[in-house]
């Protein structure tokens, strides 16, 4: 063999080896940078489904304060507390992150076991929800000093529902436990903003959802009953009240009833609530000194409210609910809410407890021992939506009449007594783009101003705030 055929062999031999080589690490390759799995669209295992909300992004305000540490973001709504002191740039969450676990378990004849345990986080801290725990880390403290807080249906522990029950498709679905109130499931659904951070009826739960006082947004110790079929939905609920590690002191009551006919879709919902608690601060030198409270307490308001609800929307497909056709559909969203305040039937004492076990140090019983209050609530606004855009626009009034705060009170509509007659207006402007079942980005504009009784105490009772952010749902 010449030694050009020996070299044109090795050659031949040493190609064919480095192509197996190559192959091999090609397919290697392949392995290491192919695309990882989706996200499932339940994780459920033997009836238990993991599910949850993951908020976080950017916000700015011409107009706030601080963030704290526990539960609230940036005070996108001006009635948020403190009063705003100053522009804002910060990282945000508006305290709508949550895990949960949905029970399911079918018992024959179309019953069902079911259960659902959730609780809200802070993505920013690690910290559970805790609305109570910030209005005890500012007691005392000047506004100079105080970071985002404010009363919430969510202190402590579990946060937002805790029950179990059952269910059938004919028959209708009882839930006992940690319940959202009839109320919030009724105008949650006839909001027309998607998230949270835009909307005056989640900022505004203590006239909402919570009818009067934001920690009554859930009901502990409370029966849930709801039947639902293709074209109209009703519901009752009844919460025993207690003492001790409840918002509601007093038994309380709710029924609802509801429509849908060819787009158009109407609810009307009634509560009664008892011995209901209202928590907020202590102002400089109103606790932790001689003859004070403990600033590790809370100062409450005790108080009954009545109030109803009557909310309506309209939904225009303009595919005509062709097969296969991408979203197109414009949303028009009305309500009203009318809240009556007076004082409790059994009066809340010191040492007595609300929702994480929060104490009583001071309490008034007798904020209305000389007039009911009464407050409206009204809105209107719209959603368009385009395969996965949704854009929305919305406006919220709420509004207070006068009402005799003490013995000589006399008829106002200035900033000179929180008892004078008044209004608190958020106007905002979002789009949402959804990129699948599990990822959003959203954007926009929130405007609000109080006016009249409303901004007694507030230097300047107007902000705009800017939030943009991401959210994963799983």
């Amino acid at each position: 063999m010449t030694i050009e055929r020996q070299v044109a062999k090795g050659v031949i031999c040493g190609l064919a080896i480095a192509g197996l080589t190559v192959a091999a690490q090609a397919a290697d390759l392949s392995e290491v940078v192919k695309a990882p799995p989706k996200l499932p669209d339940t994780l459920t295992w033997n009836g238990i489904t993991l599910y949850g909300a993951l908020d976080v992004g950017y916000a700015y305000s011409n107009n706030a304060a601080p963030i704290g540490n526990y539960f609230a973001g940036v005070n996108a709504n001006v009635f948020a507390s403190p009063p705003g002191r100053g522009p804002i740039s910060t990282i945000n969450t508006q305290g709508y992150s949550f895990v949960g676990l949905r029970i399911e378990e079918p018992l024959g004849y179309d019953w069902k076991a079911i259960g659902r345990i959730e609780t809200g986080f802070d993505p920013l801290t690690g910290q559970i929800n805790d609305g109570c725990k910030t209005l005890v880390d500012n007691n005392g403290k000047p506004n100079s000093q105080q970071t985002t807080s404010g009363d919430s249906n969510q202190c402590g522990g579990l946060t937002r529902q805790v029950w179990v029950g059952v269910s059938n498709k004919t028959y209708g679905q009882l839930q006992i436990g940690r319940n959202n109130s009839l109320a919030a499931d009724s105008i949650w659904g006839f909001d027309p903003v998607v998230i949270a951070d835009f909307s005056a009826i989640l900022w505004g739960l203590g006239f909402t959802a919570g009818t009067g006082a934001t920690e009554t947004t859930r009901w502990n110790n409370s029966a849930k009953y709801v039947y639902t079929n293709d074209f109209l939905h009703a519901g009752v609920m009844f919460a025993q009240g207690q003492h001790q590690g409840s918002s509601l002191h007093g038994d309380s009551y709710a029924a609802n009833f509801g429509f849908n006919w060819q787009g158009l879709y109407v609810d009307a919902v009634y509560t009664a609530e008892r011995d209901a608690v209202r928590s907020g601060l202590f102002g400089v030198g109103g606790c932790g000194v001689a003859g004070t409270p403990s600033c590790g307490t809370l100062s409450v308001t005790g108080q009954n409210t009545d109030a109803w609800a009557l909310m309506g929307k309209y939904a225009y497909d303009f595919t005509a609910g062709a097969k296969g056709a991408p979203l197109n559909r414009l949303t028009f969203y009305a309500g009203y809410q009318n809240i009556t305040y007076s004082n409790p039937s059994d009066p809340l004492s010191i040492g007595d407890t609300t929702v994480g076990g929060y104490m009583f140090g001071a309490v008034n019983n007798t904020a209305y021992s000389f007039d009911h209050k009464r407050v409206g609530f009204a809105w209107i606004g719209a959603k368009y939506e385009l395969g996965g855009w949704a854009v929305s626009a919305a406006y919220y009034r709420a509004m207070q009449g006068y009402y005799q705060g003490n013995a000589t009170a006399t008829p106002c509509s200035t900033n000179a007594h929180s008892y004078c007659s008044g209004s608190w207006e958020t106007a905002s402007l979002s789009a949402v783009y959804s990129f699948d079942k599990h990822w959003d980005v959203y954007g926009g504009v929130v405007w609000s101003k109080l006016n009249g009784g409303f901004s007694a105490g507030y230097d300047d009772p107007e902000t705009t705030t800017f939030l943009t952010g991401v959210i994963l749902r799983f």
